[in-house]
């Protein structure tokens, strides 16, 4: 599809503000991937940065009626799903400060070093939990978590059902969770276990 001109733009714009899902359908369509791969080169993470598209879309219906007052349709697109990534962005260093001083407040005299060991410790036990999973319930954690796929693109990749998708995450990070836990002696949360590893090796 050719870049749509400004006036075009405008007038889908107007079409959506009386709630037109065609002309809805032509702005998505249209401007869906640009934005994708703007804010996939701001979060870093595919799944973070689908996130932040639907997120930017949703937002665009939700707010229709304050569109015909929209100079700049691209652009306004643009600073929503820029503003949504800069947020994501906040979270994650938060997220990740937080876990430092989680971390160190285990032990105040730890030194850093110490903690990556920590970490390594909690990495190395998740590789043995993942290598005794079932094999296609390996295969759906590691496109999701190795490759960042979302659970939609890992059913289509795998043709299976979204649900299926979902139930096999949750089964594979339960069981890991209790491995890590009884093998190592470590008792994490599966959010805190996942912050952990993002925070040594997925910077």
């Amino acid at each position: 599809m050719e870049d749509l001109s400004r006036d075009i733009a405008l007038g889908l714009f107007s079409r959506i503000a009386v709630g037109d899902e065609k002309a809805y359908s032509i702005i998505f369509h249209e401007y869906n991937a640009r934005l994708f791969h703007t804010v996939l080169k701001m979060v870093k993470s595919n799944t973070e940065a689908e996130e932040i598209i639907q997120e930017t879309f949703l937002r665009l219906w939700l707010r229709r009626h304050t569109l015909p007052e929209i100079e700049n349709p691209m652009g306004w697109l643009y600073t929503i799903a820029s503003n949504l990534a800069l947020d994501a962005l906040r979270k994650q260093a938060k997220e990740r400060e937080r876990l430092k001083i989680m971390l160190s407040s285990r032990n105040s005299d730890l030194p850093e070093p110490d903690i990556a060991l920590y970490g390594k410790e909690v990495n190395e036990l998740l590789q043995r939990a993942i290598k005794q999973l079932p094999p296609s319930r390996r295969k759906v954690f590691e496109l999701s978590r190795n490759e960042g796929l979302s659970r939609r693109d890992i059913a289509e990749t795998l043709h299976i059902s979204e649900s299926t998708v979902k139930n096999q995450l949750t089964s594979a990070l339960h069981f890991i969770q209790d491995y890590i836990q009884k093998e190592g002696a470590i008792t994490l949360p599966v959010t805190l276990l996942l912050l952990l590893l993002n925070f040594f090796y997925f910077r």
